[in-house]
Order: C-alpha cells, then structure tokens, then sequence
C-alpha cells in the first residue's frame, strides 16, 4: 500500500554504471536511445513513499538501429600524377569504406557532381580523367550499417598533358610459320583516346609501331631458333612516350619461318659458264638469292655457298651466270636459295631448296 512508483534505469553494455532515465507511477515508458547500433539493458525498481528502492528487475537487452553517420573525412588532399589524380585524406573512426565523387570543372562549374569511386583505403588514385582539364573532388564516409556522411571539404586539381602508362601483360610467343607474337593491354583503358599508337621493341631496338587499337604484333623478321626479348610502349595523341613495359621473352620457331622454294629454276652450261634463270618469289621480306654449288663426295652431296643475288623492285624472273674455272668434269648441282631480311633460307631450314643438275667441261677455259 505505501508503493510511490517506479523507476526506470539504463547502461550501456560492458559498463557497470545505469542512469536514470525517469520515475513514474505508469507500468510502460519510451525511451529513445542513442541510434547507433549499440547494444543497452534496462531494468525497473520499484520505490515505496519512503524512497526505498527495491532491486532491480531482470535485465532487458536491446540494440539499437545505426542511423548515426560517421564522421566526415578531412584532410582531403589531390595530386596530379601519371596514371590519374591521386587523392589522400584521414582515417575516419568507425569507416568501413569511403565514396569518391568528382566534378569537371572547365564549364564554369556548373557539371554535376558524379559518383567515382569506392574504397576501403585513405588513398585513391582516378586513372579515368583525361589530360589538359580542371576537376574538383570530395569524399563522404561510410560505416558498416550503410550509414554515409556529408561529403568533405573540396580538394581541386589542375590535370597537367602526361606521357602514357607503360602497357602491361605483354607476352611473346612463337607462331608457326610466322615468328614470334606480341600481344599487350593498355595500362588504363577508359583514358585510351588519349593514345595515339604503341611500339614494339625488339631487342631495345624499335622494331614496328601499331595504331591504339591494336594489341598484337607479329614479328616476321626473326630468326630460326633464336631468343628475342620485346618490350612495348604507348604513345599518346601529344607523342609522348610512355616507359616500356616489363620484358617478355620467345624462341622463334626452328623450321618454318624461311621464303618459299624458288620456282622454275633452269640451269645449263654454256661453254664454260654456268647460266641459272628463275621466278622472284612473292615475299617481300627476300633480301637475297643465294646460289650454291654441290659436289657428290662420298656419295653425299656437299654444297658450297658461290654467290648472291640481289633482287631488283619488279623483277619477275632473276638470272645467274658465272664462268667455272675449274670444272670437274662430272655432274653437279646448283642450288638457289631466297634468304629473307632475317637470315632464314631453306638451305639452311633442311627444307627443300631448289636445284639443278648439270654436266661441267672436262676442263676449263683456255688462258686469255
């Protein structure tokens, strides 16, 4: 009968300490506690008109939703740089990750406000604006429940005309029948008008260069069996140059990679001079005709490189002649053979050259 109310106490989970929120005749209160996704217990005692105070009823534990934003970021800082604008702030307590948003500047500042980026570090670096322009950028904080703060201070770049980036994932491989391979990405795709062509090294020596949208090189001019290392750099609309690239190494293949057998070769003597006429090949990389001359010794035919053959811009049929001074008076074979720019023929491929058979004088020419 001498009941006087009762009173309603709160703490924070982990802490020994409870506050009291209100004192009350009623059996309910509504308390509204911080939003921020702590967790909270709450108790009732009952106080007699005395102010005794009864202990405490079973304790009640509750979360509260987060509604509570974190912080907002400071210390936001903008650098021009090469492969975009790198951005830093300061760590924000309870962040999980930040937004990046960014504005274009060169219209009198009236361009929205875009979304960019989101991170979970304090660093960033936007490789997707283009060269020679003016942006702003702020950055917001986000905690774990989703909750996002009001964007920062504004940190303003000027973006200066910068070489490329060096391209990346080059790889060389062998390709039968043709050399060897190259192929590459650009280092940031979405800024890629900004280039203008790649080249490809080969060796540190420039070999060929492409236009922007290509990403693959073949290397005809190789040698057979041999190890070659290709770098590639990006050049941009302005000819800047990039850095090359990391290395990549191939083994031209062993066979495959010489001209075509010369076709319609035709040899005879005359008198004492050998005369040899035969088609141009079609390549264009020939750099040369070389004739051979064999000998049967041991049953096994020996060649011996004789001469070369320079092929003329046009030139459809090629023709050779040479006065043998000392002749065997036996059979033998001349041979051609086309050699490319690179050094690869099929006489020395182990292919199949072309050649003819012919029957030289018992002796040679009388002395002049």
């Amino acid at each position: 009968m001498d009941l006087s109310g009762y009173r309603v106490y709160r703490r924070l989970k982990g802490s020994s300490t409870w506050k009291k929120l209100t004192t009350t005749t009623a059996t309910s209160y509504t308390d509204v506690p911080p939003a921020t996704g702590e967790s909270y217990y709450y108790e009732i005692r009952a106080v007699d008109k005395a102010g005794n105070e009864s202990t405490g009823s079973t304790d009640q534990p509750i979360t509260t939703p987060d509604r509570t934003a974190p912080a907002i970021p400071t210390g936001l800082a903008a650098t021009d740089s090469q492969p975009g604008v790198r951005l830093t702030w300061k760590t924000v307590p309870g962040a999980t990750r930040y937004v990046v948003y960014r504005r274009w500047d060169d219209d009198g500042g009236g361009n929205p406000v875009v979304q960019v980026g989101k991170v979970t570090s304090t660093s960033w670096v936007d490789s997707t604006v283009k060269e020679r322009l003016y942006y702003s950028y702020w950055v917001a904080s986000v905690d774990a429940a989703g909750n996002t703060s009001a964007k920062s201070a504004r940190a303003y770049v000027a973006r200066d005309d910068w070489a490329p980036s060096a391209p990346v994932a080059v790889e060389a491989n062998p390709t039968a029948g043709s050399g060897i391979t190259v192929t590459w990405r650009a280092s940031s795709p979405p800024v890629a008008s900004d280039l203008s062509a790649f080249r490809i090294y080969r060796d540190g020596r420039l070999v060929d260069e492409v236009g922007s949208r290509q990403t693959s090189y073949t290397d005809t001019n190789v040698r057979h069996s041999r190890s070659y290392a290709y770098t590639v750099t990006a050049v941009d609309t302005q000819g800047q140059e990039s850095a090359v690239s990391a290395p990549a190494t191939a083994v031209a293949p062993a066979t495959g990679l010489a001209p075509a057998a010369v076709s319609g070769l035709r040899g005879v003597m005359d008198e004492y001079d050998i005369v040899l006429r035969w088609q141009a090949n079609t390549e264009e990389d020939v750099a040369a005709y070389v004739v051979y001359r064999g000998q049967l010794v041991d049953g096994a035919w020996v060649y011996e490189e004789w001469d070369e053959v320079m092929p003329w811009w046009g030139d459809e049929t090629l023709s050779y002649s040479h006065e043998v001074w000392d002749p065997t008076g036996q059979d033998v074979r001349w041979a051609v053979a086309a050699r490319d720019r690179a050094g690869n023929s099929l006489f020395t491929d182990g292919g199949g050259f072309s050649y003819v058979t012919v029957t030289e004088p018992v002796t040679g020419p009388p002395d002049e």
